[in-house]
């Protein structure tokens, strides 16, 4: 007689040659792809982090009303995730946007002052906007100008590009789709839980705080704003963006909190009409296919939303028309194209050296940036006379116009020799040889306004 090993392991070998009944298996499978009811209660509960992503790029780009704004984010199963998360967030810190997923630094050019970024728009504006290299070396350093005047753009109102329409087109194709097994076969369960849906999406992606907390940023109202937007040190690209009016973007950087109690009050009630959403696909009893494929496409429009690259306008921050070789600094080494930065718009190269270049510098390095500190040194202390100007001086002007004061009523100047006040109230100054070659300009001589003053006359001035 074998031993009991030998016996247990016969016997499983007459069983396995035995046929299996596997109907029951497949029949369950059969079943499942019919119609696919507990895997869409599955599916509701994924991808909130898509769908606040696709929320923070089309806030604010729709009608506009005081308690709602229209966002064309279309229904998607990860609703039901993001309203939890929403609501954690809203009864904590009280923000709707995420963090930035595209980490800059935001330098201003006039004080030199550097902070992390805060701001969604700008980390997307620099993501979507490093396209704009000429050369994949060295550092590009790209001069964008936002737009001014009459008829011009509001910043902070976005455009409506095809990413904005296609959220449009999609909702309704939602809707169209859900009419089918309403008018095949009576069953309205599935247009029900779809319009419940795209009004519950509606409602959360339209409110008006999202628009405040994306464009939380006081507007420019003297002179010209100058700010540097990069990555930092080992990156190729650099935006410099020079506003004359607008949203300050150095406030924009700053995340500024615009928390709303009603927010905290829509969120919480909005979680639970998703949960009832969820309850009400649980119970769902055929034609699961429909559903599935409606949330299907939501998601798809979500994906798309959240991750495609915008222009600056669909961001709502609008530029003048853009060159790229004649708007792009690039030399062979990136301290070339800082100097070439810094004599194309001043202070732009000072803002980003001790980004770029947080050690020593060459010799020659170290006097040409001296130089451009002095000079900017000299256009903070500007005293023209006793100290009364008749013409203040812009912001843009003061680094080429602005002279400090040497003694009673003199300027002294670097390499200045004499300077002559002719009739049309202006001082016209020659330099030096040895200043004229420390200096890109190929003009040799500045103007001050002093206001009308009398005839051409000789002043004396003293070398510092």
């Amino acid at each position: 007689m074998p031993p009991p090993l030998l016996r247990r392991l016969a016997g499983l070998a007459t069983r396995s040659a035995e046929p299996a009944n596997v109907q029951p298996y497949f029949a369950a499978e059969r079943a499942s792809w019919l119609s696919p009811d507990d895997t869409l209660s599955i599916l509701m509960i994924i991808g909130g982090d898509i769908v606040q992503r696709a929320v923070a790029q089309l806030a604010g780009s729709g009608l506009r009303t005081r308690y709602w704004d229209f966002a064309p984010v279309a229904f998607s199963f990860g609703w039901l995730a993001y309203s939890v998360s929403a609501l954690t967030s809203a009864v904590g810190d009280g923000r709707l946007l995420p963090q930035p997923d595209c980490a800059i630094h935001v330098i201003n050019a006039k004080t030199g002052y550097r902070r992390q970024n805060a701001s969604w728009v700008l980390g997307r504006l620099v993501r979507d906007h490093e396209k704009d290299k000429r050369e994949d070396k060295s550092l590009n350093i790209a001069f964008y100008h936002t737009v001014s005047g009459e008829g011009a753009p509001k910043a902070g109102k976005p455009t409506r590009d095809w990413v904005y329409w296609c959220g449009v087109f999609v909702i309704f194709a939602q809707l169209a789709i859900a009419i089918v097994p309403g008018a095949s076969h009576g069953n309205w369960i599935v247009l029900v839980v779809t319009v419940g849906g795209t009004v519950l999406a509606l409602l959360g992606s339209g409110l008006p705080q999202w628009r405040e907390e994306k464009y939380a940023a006081r507007t420019i109202d003297k002179g010209p704003e100058v700010v540097c937007l990069t990555r930092g040190n080992g990156s190729t690209y650099a935006m410099v963006v020079i506003s004359k009016t607008g949203l300050r973007l150095e406030d924009l950087a700053g995340g500024r909190d615009k928390r709303r109690q009603m927010t905290s009050v829509m969120s919480a009630v909005l979680t639970v009409l998703w949960v009832v959403l969820l309850l009400t696909v649980e119970g769902l009893d055929g034609d699961a296919w429909y559903l599935l494929a409606i949330g299907g496409l939501g998601m798809v429009q979500n994906v798309v939303a959240a991750g495609a690259a915008r222009s600056a306008g669909a961001l709502g921050i609008h530029f003048a028309p853009f060159d790229k070789t004649k708007d792009v600094v690039c030399k062979d080494k990136v301290m070339d194209s800082l100097m070439e930065a810094e004599e194309r718009q001043a202070g732009v190269g000072l803002a980003m050296l001790k980004l770029f270049f947080p050690g020593d510098l060459r010799p020659r390095e170290q006097e040409f940036w001296d130089m451009k500190k002095a000079e900017k040194s000299q256009a903070a202390k500007v005293v023209i006379g006793n100290g009364n100007s008749s013409s203040p001086m812009s912001e843009t002007n003061a680094p080429q116009s602005g002279l400090p004061p040497q003694g009673d009523g003199l300027l002294a100047v670097p390499g200045l020799q004499s300077v002559t006040k002719t009739g049309g109230g202006s001082l016209t100054s020659d330099f030096s040889e040895k200043s004229l070659q420390s200096r890109s300009a190929s003009s040799s001589s500045i103007a001050l306004p002093l206001g009308p003053n009398g005839s051409s006359s000789q002043v004396p001035f003293t070398k510092p």
